[in-house]
């Protein structure tokens, strides 16, 4: 099997060095190879870059499982959906110093890194992404395509939306439920039990101020 990461910027090599640290003798992916769509560059970190155009035509479903690698939530989907279109499959990652709880459930492409802590009952769906030293308490559920950045505690039974973003070092309430494309500043701290889709969260406690439509985390 062979490893595609979805994105050469900061996350993605990121993931290509997690991958290749924990592949030790090449027992999982036989190479590991870069998406991207837009650079010129043909190789990075001793990795082939390639469009994906390029991907599908070399690679048959079963052959490669893709990671999407890019922090923007919007840009987690568009690659996602892109990836499904054509039928491939998506690795789910863990990194062996995190701890999955055995009755938690991950969806396809999801990653967790260094030190997370995904607690029992807990829900990642699809294509999300967990940065290092993050809290997912028990029964938490966070919706698809969201990113949730380093030292992030999120309490339980708390619901995260679909494509939200929650900054470094942010924290959700217990028992929260969040709309979808929210994202939650660095450091704030949600202490309601309901926030609206579409919002920016920003302060202790938090405020909410409405995002515009098509706007991005990253700008």
């Amino acid at each position: 099997m062979i490893l595609a990461i979805y994105g050469t910027g900061g996350t993605g090599r990121e993931v290509h060095e997690i991958a290749s640290s924990m592949n030790g003798d090449g027992t999982r992916w036989s190479e590991i190879v870069f998406i991207d769509d837009v650079t010129e560059e043909r190789s990075l970190y001793g990795s082939e870059i390639m469009s994906f155009t390029a991907a599908a035509e070399r690679f048959r479903p079963g052959e490669v499982e893709f990671v999407v690698a890019v922090g923007e939530p919007a840009s987690r989907e568009l690659l996602y959906e892109r990836v499904a279109e054509r039928g491939f499959t998506f690795a789910t990652i863990v990194h062996p110093s995190a701890f999955v709880a055995p009755s938690a459930r991950l969806g396809a492409g999801v990653f967790v890194k260094m030190q997370s802590i995904v607690s029992s009952d807990a829900v990642l769906e699809d294509n999300v992404f967990i940065q290092a030293d993050c809290i997912v308490g028990h029964d938490v559920h966070v919706g698809a395509h969201s990113q949730i950045s380093a030292f992030t505690h999120i309490a339980g039974n708390a619901y995260i939306g679909e494509r939200c973003y929650l900054g470094v070092r942010a924290s959700v309430r217990e028992e929260c439920t969040m709309g979808d494309d929210v994202v939650v500043a660095m450091g704030a701290v949600v202490m309601e039990k309901r926030v609206p889709s579409r919002v920016l969260a920003v302060g202790n406690p938090a405020k909410y101020v409405r995002r515009k439509a098509g706007s991005k985390v990253f700008s």
